[in-house]
């Protein structure tokens, strides 16, 4: 059995207190990837479960980004936490009330009680360089481990809403490369940017094939260039979910999607972990 390792680094900026709707509900960006996350990390604990216990299938980090600082968000240091170490800690849980829109069209208020393993936050710049560059140092140091040596390559999620602030286009897609060289013997690490808009003119692309690009949407493209080809043995995962005839090479990033869209792509890559292991 050879683990793998999750990273996902989320943009905790000044502009994620900008106001969303998911599923019927209002919230900012920042309550938004604080949920995503959350039921990311509920999802991988729940694999792990087997009769006899949690098993020593991942490792999982968290890590936040804003004001010029990049910070862990799981735990106290910059490292990984073993999923059987997560499994024995125990999540904050929220009670929210919100307004519901039921199928007659009538709302109704509605209150639920959800575990957050995050605490929603938006404050500051975006230093997305310099989280690139200690996500590279953490999983570089990660690979390098002989344990982990024959390991499926981590995967890094970038949950975004805007651009760097702490260097320019050249720079961050150099700072991504530097992160996707990092590798395993089963392979490079696989960088997924997840763009979180609230911009409804953008056309919205999962999983797009650089032809589906168009050639004056700046920022997609820049996404495109930092993000990983989808590896071989997701694409069939990533076709089943595009539901259309698409051909491979698909690339590994959302654009202005949806809520339920970007845990989708969050979820493909941690099943196809998964099946990999």
């Amino acid at each position: 059995m050879h683990r793998t390792a999750f990273v996902i680094a989320i943009d905790q900026s000044c502009s994620m207190q900008e106001r969303i709707t998911v599923n019927s509900r209002r919230m900012t960006k920042a309550e938004a990837v604080a949920s995503i996350t959350s039921r990311l990390i509920d999802e991988l604990l729940m694999r792990a479960r087997r009769e006899d216990g949690v098993r020593n299938y991942y490792d999982i980090a968290v890590v936040g980004y804003a004001d010029d600082n990049v910070y862990p968000l799981l735990d106290d240091s910059m490292e990984f936490v073993p999923v059987t170490l997560l499994a024995g800690k125990s999540p904050m849980r929220r009670r929210f009330s919100y307004e519901r829109l039921l199928p007659s069209g009538e709302l109704r208020m509605v209150t639920e009680e959800t575990p957050l393993w995050i605490e929603p936050h938006a404050a500051g710049s975006t230093p997305m360089y310099e989280m690139l560059s200690a996500v590279t140092e953490m999983v570089g140091r990660w690979c390098a481990e002989p344990q982990n040596a024959d390991s499926f390559p981590p995967m890094v999620f970038n949950i975004t809403d805007g651009e760097a602030t702490d260097c320019d286009d050249r720079q961050l897609c150099e700072a991504a490369e530097r992160l996707k060289r990092c590798c395993t013997r089963d392979g490079d690490v696989l960088l997924v940017n997840v763009h979180i808009s609230t911009n409804s003119g953008q056309e919205s692309m999962i999983f797009p094939r650089r032809d589906e690009i168009g050639a004056d949407n700046r920022y997609a493209r820049l996404l495109a260039e930092m993000s990983s080809t989808v590896p071989e043995p997701m694409n069939e995962a990533v076709r089943r979910f595009r539901g259309d005839f698409a051909l491979p090479p698909f690339i590994a990033m959302s654009y202005n999607a949806s809520i339920t869209e970007a845990v989708a792509l969050l979820d493909i890559g941690s099943r196809s972990a998964t099946v990999l292991r």
